[in-house]
């Protein structure tokens, strides 16, 4: 069986908040000529995670409240691309920010959409080994976080215990480990 993209019939933007959100409505004809409508894509900034590695063998790890799953959850440092903004550049920049760590060797982990029917944005997950803290972390942020340096084995034992709710820290330590292990 050949597969064969979708055509977009119409597109209509139906929610913005600029430059963070939007939403699209399309109506889609399908390969075998079926109508799809509507067909929501929703646009977020792309962002970045990082996977921080110590030269202890251990990952920095942010707890916060997060308001979205109204719930106190573990997650990796990272943020938006600002426009125009290389994603390893906005890495290195949101690692600072948000820990005050910096680090000597980056190696990407891949770009991904966080929900491939509805897009969602792409997050860039990269894994930052031999990191150091040079500088207090930015507090401008809402959450207030409490920063945490935890062992590859104990952070993945959090993952499986669901502490770890976001899919992009999920992916990003899924990821470093088997790049640590291989």
């Amino acid at each position: 069986m050949e597969l064969k993209p979708w055509k977009v019939l119409r597109s209509e933007i139906v929610y913005a908040s600029p430059p963070y959100l939007r939403v699209q409505s399309h109506t889609i004809e399908l390969p075998d000529g079926r109508i799809a409508e509507p067909y929501f894509r929703i646009d977020l900034r792309a962002f970045t995670v990082i996977a921080a590695l110590t030269a202890e063998h251990e990952i920095i790890v942010g707890r916060q409240y997060r308001h979205g799953i109204e719930r106190i959850t573990l997650l990796l440092p990272g943020g938006l691309l600002e426009e125009g903004e290389d994603a390893l550049e906005a890495a290195k920049r949101e690692l600072l920010e948000e820990t005050g760590y910096v680090a000597d060797r980056w190696e990407s982990l891949g770009r991904f959409v966080p929900n491939s029917n509805y897009r969602c944005g792409e997050v860039h997950l990269f894994l930052a080994r031999d990191a150091r803290k040079i500088a207090a972390a930015d507090d401008d942020d809402l959450e207030e976080t409490e920063l945490l340096r935890l062992p590859l084995a104990e952070l993945l034992q959090e993952l499986l215990k669901g502490n770890v709710v976001s899919l992009s820290s999920a992916a990003a330590i899924s990821l470093a480990a088997a790049r640590l292990q291989s």
